[in-house]
């Protein structure tokens, strides 16, 4: 790391605007999806909008972690936010509930990034006396996130229009970007490029059975029907194998 070159406040701003900007996706769209079926349709998918992106963003965290030790803290996480505000942009385009969801789910592969990166790059730019603080600065994005988040969304649909929930991050992707880009600089150690694929690929068909059945479930399928002990099976299966 050369901290010399590295503008740590700025990096830092950089980093909570990133991080807001993807732990307020998680609550602002409840208030927004009255709105959105009213649109759209598709009642029957509204849970998988919230679902889909936080189903992403959690199989994907492990991952990014990895590929950050093996290419650089920089490199993963601006592909990471450039994903998220792809989907960002494209979620305010969807015509229908169905490609919502599809859309919901490329902002949880770029989410998934960001979060665990974010915390990493705080570690290697402070030392751990500076990190309690830090942390904590990190810690209160998540709680005036789920404040503001149902507020904005509300004020959003009331005065503008739902797309702009989503719309609304692409501003502040760019500047996380920049700031990171820009005022990061580290030095990446070289090592063997090694990623544990099959691992990963159980570890999402586990969490995504598993996922399946707590949306599912209740609503559409009955606690004990063939569907439900089907994809329970397949959670247990692949979480052993894991």
């Amino acid at each position: 790391m050369n901290n010399k070159q590295t503008h740590r406040p700025f990096v830092l701003i950089a980093l909570i605007l990133s991080m807001f900007m993807a732990a307020v996706e998680g609550t602002i769209v409840a208030t927004a999806m009255p709105n959105i079926v009213a649109d759209l349709g598709g009642f029957s998918l509204y849970s998988w909008v919230f679902s889909s992106f936080l189903l992403m963003q959690a199989v994907t965290t492990m991952i990014y972690g990895k590929l950050a030790d093996l290419y650089g803290r920089k490199p993963v996480f601006i592909t990471g936010v450039v994903i998220f505000l792809i989907g960002s942009l494209l979620c305010g385009m969807a015509p229908t509930m169905g490609t919502l969801v599809i859309f919901r789910l490329i902002q949880g592969l770029g989410a998934g990034a960001i979060h665990p990166i974010v915390t990493t790059i705080v570690g290697d730019l402070y030392t751990v006396e500076e990190r309690a603080k830090i942390q904590g600065y990190l810690s209160s994005v998540w709680g005036i996130s789920s404040v503001i988040g149902p507020l904005l969304g509300g004020i959003i649909v009331q005065y503008i229009d739902w797309a702009w929930i989503f719309w609304m991050n692409i501003p502040i992707g760019v500047i996380g970007i920049y700031g990171v880009s820009r005022y990061f600089h580290e030095r990446v150690d070289k090592e063997a490029k090694s990623i544990d694929y099959l691992g990963a690929s159980l570890f999402f068909i586990s969490i995504s059975a598993l996922i399946i059945v707590f949306v599912q479930t209740g609503s559409h399928w009955e606690w004990l029907s063939t569907n439900t002990l089907i994809f329970v099976g397949i959670f247990i299966i692949g979480f052993i194998a894991f």
